[in-house]
C-alpha cells in the first residue's frame, strides 16, 4: 500500500524440523514511529463448496518495543512450534485447507498523530479499532514422511446402492400405472403419485436385499508391504459375482450445509490400476501406493479425503459393486 504510513509484508518458510517454522516480518514506516509489541498468530481455514472456516491455532510474540525510523527497512525474523498432527495443506477441486501467519503490530498511542487522518479514514479495514495493523500471508504446511501406511485390518465389502436397479423399477411401476388407467378406466388423482413413489421405494429395499443375499459376501484382509499393501481377497462359498475385477481409489468429500438442506460433493483424485479376482477362491493381489504423496487420509469440518477399496462385476448381467474403506497415514 503506497499510501501507507507503515508498510509491511510477512514470509514464512518451510518448516526448518517436523514442527517448527521460521518467518520474517518486513516493516518500512514513512515515519519515525514506536512500536509497543508486534504478535504472531497462525490459523488453519478452508474454502471451498463448503461454509468457510477459519481456525486460531498458535498465538506467539515475534518482537518487543521497537523505534522505527523513517524509510529504514526492518527484517524481524521469528519462529513458531505448530503441531505437526495437523492436517496437511490440500488445493482440490471442491475444498483448498491452507495456513496463514498474521502479525499483529500495536502503534504506540502518543504516535497516533503521525497517521495522516484521510489515509487512515481510507484505511479503516487496515488499521483496528486499537491501533494496531494486521499483516497476513500464506504458507504451506507438509510433513516429512516419506511413505504412506494402510490400517491393517479385516474389513467386509458392502454392496453399493444401483440406482439404475430403482430407475427400472420405477419406469415398471408407472408403465403399470399407465396400464391401469386406460385398462381400468379410472380417474388420475395426484396422491396415486405419492403411493406410486412409496411402492418404487418398498420394491427397491426388497429387490436390494434380495440382491444381495444371492451376491453373498466376501471379505477383505490388508497387509502393508515397502512400496504399497496387499489386499488378501476372501468370498464366501455362495459369492456370485462375475468377471470380479477390484482397485482402490482416492476420493475427496465435501459436503455443503450453506442451504435449507446439504448436498455433498465427490472428486476421485486417485484410481489404481484395477486388477482380476479368481474366479473361485480367495485372491491376493498387491497394489502400489501414489507417488503423490500429499494424499493421506484427512477429515476437516466439512471436508475429507478417503481411501476406499472397490470390487466391480456383474450379477444378472447387471454391473454392481462393493466397497470398504481403508485408513491411510503417512510415517
Amino acid at each position: 500500500m503506497s499510501n501507507s504510513i507503515l508498510n509491511a509484508s510477512i514470509n514464512v518458510f518451510g518448516a526448518v524440523t517436523s514442527n517448527v517454522y521460521d518467518g520474517v516480518l518486513n516493516i518500512h514506516p514513512k515515519e519515525d514511529l514506536i512500536i509497543d509489541h508486534i504478535d504472531g498468530i497462525v490459523y488453519l481455514e478452508a474454502r471451498g463448496r463448503m461454509s468457510s472456516v477459519k481456525k486460531q491455532l498458535v498465538t506467539f510474540k515475534i518482537d518487543d518495543r521497537k523505534v522505527l525510523t523513517k524509510n529504514e527497512t526492518y527484517e524481524i525474523p521469528f519462529s513458531f512450534n505448530l503441531n505437526e498432527d495437523y492436517i496437511e495443506s490440500y488445493t482440490g477441486k471442491n475444498v483448498s485447507i491452507s495456513y496463514s501467519c498474521e502479525a499483529k503490530i500495536h502503534v504506540n498511542e502518543e504516535d497516533l498523530e503521525k497517521l495522516d487522518r484521510g489515509v487512515f479514514t481510507r484505511m479503516k479495514s487496515f488499521f483496528t479499532s486499537d491501533y494496531s495493523t494486521k499483516i497476513s500471508g500464506y504458507f504451506n504446511k507438509f510433513n516429512n514422511e516419506e511413505q504412506y501406511k494402510i490400517s491393517e485390518k479385516h474389513s467386509d465389502l458392502k454392496l453399493a446402492f444401483n440406482f439404475s436397479g430403482t430407475l427400472i423399477i420405477a419406469l415398471i411401476v408407472a408403465a403399470l400405472y399407465i396400464f391401469s388407467l386406460i385398462g381400468l378406466n379410472f380417474n388420475f388423482h395426484g396422491f396415486h403419485i405419492f403411493l406410486l413413489v412409496i411402492a418404487t421405494a418398498i420394491i427397491s429395499y426388497v429387490q436390494f436385499e434380495i440382491k444381495k443375499s444371492r451376491i453373498g459376501d466376501i471379505s477383505l484382509k490388508t497387509s502393508n508391504r515397502e512400496n504399497g499393501f496387499i489386499c488378501y481377497v476372501k468370498p464366501a462359498r455362495n459369492f456370485s459375482l462375475n468377471k470380479a475385477q477390484i482397485h482402490y481409489r482416492i476420493v475427496e468429500k465435501v459436503v455443503d450445509n450453506r442451504g435449507t438442506s446439504s448436498t455433498t460433493y465427490t472428486e476421485i483424485i486417485f484410481k489404481s490400476p484395477v486388477k482380476p479376482l479368481k474366479s473361485k477362491g480367495s485372491s491376493e493381489v498387491e497394489f502400489q501406493f501414489p507417488k503423490n504423496k500429499r494424499l493421506g487420509s484427512m477429515e476437516f469440518e466439512d471436508a475429507s479425503i478417503y481411501w476406499e477399496i472397490v470390487i466391480n462385476g456383474t450379477h444378472n448381467g447387471i454391473s454392481e459393486k462393493l466397497t470398504c474403506t481403508i485408513d491411510a497415514y503417512k510415517v
